[in-house]
């Protein structure tokens, strides 16, 4: 019995992180955007990666199609690339740029309430 109650208690972590990453991945894409003003899937991969967010392909091209699909990115196309190979550029849509800075405020609302916790043992 013990061990299925780890078990299952791994599940829930394990949903509950998912579940955290997801948001916070939204940020940091929304985030990233706005300081380049644009950009396209590899290149916000590797400046996740950068800051020590270690994103996979099949994670973030979805999540860029669902930010689009949500109205908070724009996309366009650029078939006169260096390498030759169209790219899809991303950048902020005006719902993207209302959007952006409340979900910050309430990241760091949410963050002040965790230090305050925090404080308190």
């Amino acid at each position: 019995m013990m061990h299925y109650i780890i078990f299952m208690n791994e599940i829930i972590f394990e949903k509950w992180q998912v579940q955290l990453r997801k948001g916070f991945l939204e940020l940091c894409v929304l985030k990233a955007l706005q300081n380049k003003g644009k950009g396209y899937g590899l290149e916000i991969l590797l400046l996740l990666k950068d800051i020590g967010l270690e994103v996979n392909e099949g994670t973030l091209y979805p999540l860029l199609n669902r930010m689009q699909k949500n109205g908070w990115l724009e996309s366009t196309w650029d078939t006169q690339t260096e390498s030759g190979h169209p790219r899809r550029f991303y950048q902020l849509s005006d719902v993207g740029k209302k959007l952006l800075p409340e979900m910050l405020n309430a990241y760091q609302n949410n963050n002040n309430s965790l230090e305050q916790l925090e404080k308190l043992s």
